[in-house]
Order: structure tokens, then C-alpha cells, then sequence
């Protein structure tokens, strides 16, 4: 008997100890999810794409052929936050006050929420072989992009490393100057975004169509094709 008393003495104090001690999260890493073939509602054949708000206030058939679209995943998301909302405004992503400020200890800002003041922020990434391969102009899976992704990952030592702290000038002085702006981008979210749909994969690009980039390295690209 004395011994199970103090067996619950210290299962309380204990309990008591983890309420004081609150664990916390500096932030969470994320991927674009943009990339997904079925982010947005959409109709490949027709090109069109639409947002949750447009498919809000345009239906969900296709304006050019009148077939129903595709739904996509926000949507799908949206519909089912509505139907547990029990008359409750629906928060949607247009409407949770999202913004973005620097976080201590790391080189990215983070995305906060106004109407979630307490949760940790989040950080976008770009894979470090996907930034590398649009900089210089050759395939992700190329030896020139390797050598790149090999000599960041000896001087500094993880791809985290890389991407969330190492200041621009050290990147740049191990794989040159547009690699480390090309990183930078993707640290201020200074970024293309275009949303999938209806089966086609989305793109997230460093650089805008109309902007000066280096160009894509056709060499290999057609050996990659004969391999």
C-alpha cells in the first residue's frame, strides 16, 4: 500500500512537472504543395484552372465546354471545413491573416497567422537539387548539378544547413553567385508559383519566364533522353 501511494505521488508530480514545462516548435519545414497534380479545380482539356474563392463564385463547370471540372484538393477542403463549421464563418487560406517575418536563427522567413497567433510559423523550401538545376540550366539528376549539390553538402554539412542558414556570400564563394541568389529567392519566397490541376503537375520556378536565366544545358538533356 505505501508503496503504490507514493507510485501515485509521483505520477502526480510528474503530471504537474509537464504542465509547467510547455514543449515548444521553433517552426515547421514545409514543401509547396502548389506541386500537386490535383491542388487546384480544374479541366486540363480547357486550360482551366480556378482557386477555391473563384470556384466559389463560378460553379464547378467548366465555362468553356460545360463538363463538370475536376475538384481539387483545396476545394475539397474547404467543402469539408463547411460542413463542420455549424454555422461558423468557413476560415479559408484568404482569410486566416497570413504573413511572413524573419525568424531568429535562420536566414528564411517564416508564415505567420494572424488568427493563429500561438502556433509556430512554417517555412517554404525548394529541394537544393531542384534550385540548383534551374540556376545553372541542367537536369536534376545531371553530373553538373551533383558536383554543385556535393561540394555545398561538404562545406556546410546537411541541405538544411544550406538552404535555412548559411549566409548568401558562403554559398555563393563555394558554388557561385547565382546559385546563392537563386537560394535567397526561395528564402524571401521571391518565387513562380503555378498551382496543378485536373492531372497536371504544378511548377515552382525561381525565375519568371520573361527574366533573364541561364539557359537549359541541351546536352545533356539529350543524353539523358538516350540513357
Amino acid at each position: 500500500m505505501k508503496q503504490s501511494v507514493v507510485s501515485n505521488q509521483s505520477s502526480a508530480k510528474l503530471k504537474a512537472e509537464s504542465r509547467e514545462l510547455k514543449a515548444t516548435i521553433a517552426y515547421t519545414i514545409e514543401f509547396y504543395p502548389e506541386e500537386g497534380k490535383y491542388h487546384y479545380t480544374g479541366h486540363r482539356t480547357c486550360n482551366v484552372r480556378l482557386t477555391p474563392e473563384e470556384t466559389r463564385k463560378k460553379g464547378k463547370t467548366c465555362s468553356v465546354c460545360g463538363k463538370p471540372l475536376t475538384e481539387g484538393v483545396m476545394q475539397r477542403v474547404e467543402t469539408l471545413a463547411s460542413l463542420h463549421a455549424e454555422g461558423k464563418p468557413v476560415r479559408t487560406e484568404e482569410t486566416i491573416g497570413l504573413y511572413k517575418k524573419s525568424i531568429d536563427g535562420i536566414a528564411v522567413l517564416g508564415t505567420y497567422s494572424t488568427v493563429f497567433p500561438d502556433r509556430p510559423p512554417f517555412v517554404m523550401l525548394v529541394p537544393l537539387r531542384e534550385i540548383i538545376s534551374e540556376c545553372i540550366g541542367s537536369p536534376v539528376a545531371s553530373p553538373k548539378v551533383s558536383v554543385k549539390y556535393d561540394a555545398l553538402l561538404d562545406a556546410f554539412g546537411t541541405e538544411f544547413a544550406v538552404l535555412l542558414s548559411i549566409s548568401k556570400e558562403e554559398i555563393g564563394k563555394i558554388a557561385g553567385p547565382r546559385i546563392a541568389e537563386g537560394i535567397e529567392k526561395v528564402r524571401t519566397g521571391n518565387i513562380v508559383i503555378d498551382p496543378g490541376y485536373d492531372g497536371v503537375f504544378g511548377v515552382v520556378k525561381l525565375w519568371k519566364d520573361d527574366e533573364e536565366k541561364p539557359l537549359v544545358d541541351t546536352k545533356k538533356v539529350q543524353l539523358g533522353l538516350l540513357e
